[in-house]
């Protein structure tokens, strides 16, 4: 949990206070000066291991009060851990946190936020789209469409080299498609990616089938990724299918657990892809991945489709669905159908963010930690990371290579 820190101070917000207690006139003017040159959160060193970050917000005159929201972690038990304080008589409001140094996160602030409790994961989607990224600092990026959330990269965040385009490397190529589904009377984005050098008479394509595949395509170049990683004879050449519903009421529907869209998968989308590209048919090379529900959609389609998938990458998969039980479902559903069926031939690597807290009534990090437990306990092969970080693809865009090389090394 993340939570304000009253012991440490930053030591440019001391001296704007021992400033003003001077009655220097013009100290709180410079303050903002620093700010706007050098960007918000103010980051002050503790230790190796530990960085002081401090949000700020100018007051425009109209401010009652602040929310600091880690976008991965919003709280349902009120909110006084993410609340900003005045400093009095100033237009200065301010939040300061001991984080690890290595951390790598998005955040939103709430201005005259209503300070309501969440009371389902469906209130804390809602909410989302009325916070604002911080107007101090420049460094921002989209997600969900057209979401615009504040970046925070501490100074020993991993770095993530295999994300960016380089020089000399031979790129795949991109190919777009809609699928009518008759299964779920739905259409579905598909976007496959070739490596290299594909020929359709090679030798069968491993495939690597993900969810979310929008925010896979653009933000976490995924594309790129596997274009470096086969360059640098890391991984085998991966044919790359990025699905995506058509909007988040579909994905909420589709993607956790759903029956049908295990069989969308098994008649429709990979008979299309074997129809039209040069992909393996053996499961053992065959991937799925996705991250929140992503993650929960991949474990399950393998759990009901073994035949098609032996591999499952799962970036802090959503394993404590449903919300809340039902008279036909349990919480924590899969985990349990695990636990009762007999062993699969599937691989599994499996992460979840050390700083993801409860949201309502569920907790993804505890969720992943027993799933991974009867995982192991059935015989499974798994791997499993905690990283440094929350519910959030600027961290997955990274750690999905990890994932990825621990399985295609380990085949």
């Amino acid at each position: 949990m993340i939570v304000p820190t009253r012991t440490h101070t930053d030591h440019r917000i001391i001296r704007l206070e021992e400033a003003l207690a001077a009655s220097d006139q013009t100290a709180l003017d410079d303050f903002w000066k620093t700010v706007a040159a050098d960007g918000s959160p103010l980051m002050e060193p503790l230790d190796d291991d530990r960085t002081l970050v401090t949000f700020v917000w100018r007051d425009p005159g109209d401010t009652d009060n602040v929310l600091v929201l880690f976008y991965s972690a919003p709280t349902q038990s009120g909110f006084d851990d993410f609340l900003m304080r005045q400093m009095p008589s100033t237009d200065l409001w301010y939040a300061s946190y001991v984080l690890p140094s290595d951390l790598r996160t998005t955040y939103l602030l709430s201005v005259n936020d209503s300070l309501v409790p969440y009371e389902t994961y469906a209130d804390v989607l809602a909410r989302i789209p009325g916070y604002r990224p911080d107007p101090l600092n420049p460094q921002e990026v989209t997600i969900l469409d057209d979401l615009r959330v504040s970046v925070l990269e501490l100074p020993r965040a991993p770095k993530q080299p295999w994300n960016i385009a380089r020089r000399g490397v031979p790129k795949g190529s991109n190919h777009m498609h809609l699928l009518d589904s008759e299964v779920l009377g739905t259409k579905h984005h598909v976007t496959v990616h070739v490596p290299p050098g594909y020929h359709t008479d090679a030798e069968p394509y491993h495939v690597l089938l993900l969810f979310d595949g929008w925010a896979y395509f653009n933000f976490a170049a995924t594309p790129t990724v596997l274009d470096n990683l086969l360059y640098a004879r890391r991984t085998p050449p991966f044919v790359l299918v990025m699905h995506s519903n058509t909007d988040q009421a579909v994905r909420a529907r589709e993607l956790p657990c759903h029956e049908p869209f295990a069989e969308f998968l098994d008649r429709e989308l990979m008979p299309f892809l074997h129809d039209n590209y040069n992909v393996t048919a053996d499961p053992a090379k065959t991937y799925v991945a996705g991250s929140c529900f992503g993650g929960l959609a991949a474990a399950y389609v393998a759990f009901k489709l073994p035949h098609l998938f032996g591999n499952v990458i799962s970036q802090s998969g959503s394993f404590w669905w449903p919300e809340s039980a039902t008279p036909d479902t349990e919480m924590e559903w899969l985990t349990r159908q695990f636990a009762a069926a007999p062993r699969l031939p599937i691989r599994f690597s499996l992460e979840v963010g050390s700083l993801e807290a409860a949201i309502v009534d569920f907790d993804q990090l505890e969720t992943n930690r027993k799933l991974r437990d009867v995982l192991i306990g059935k015989g499974y092969e798994v791997d499993y990371s905690e990283y440094s970080g929350g519910h959030d693809m600027i961290t997955w865009r990274g750690t999905l290579v990890q994932r990825l090389l621990a399985l295609t090394s380990a085949a």
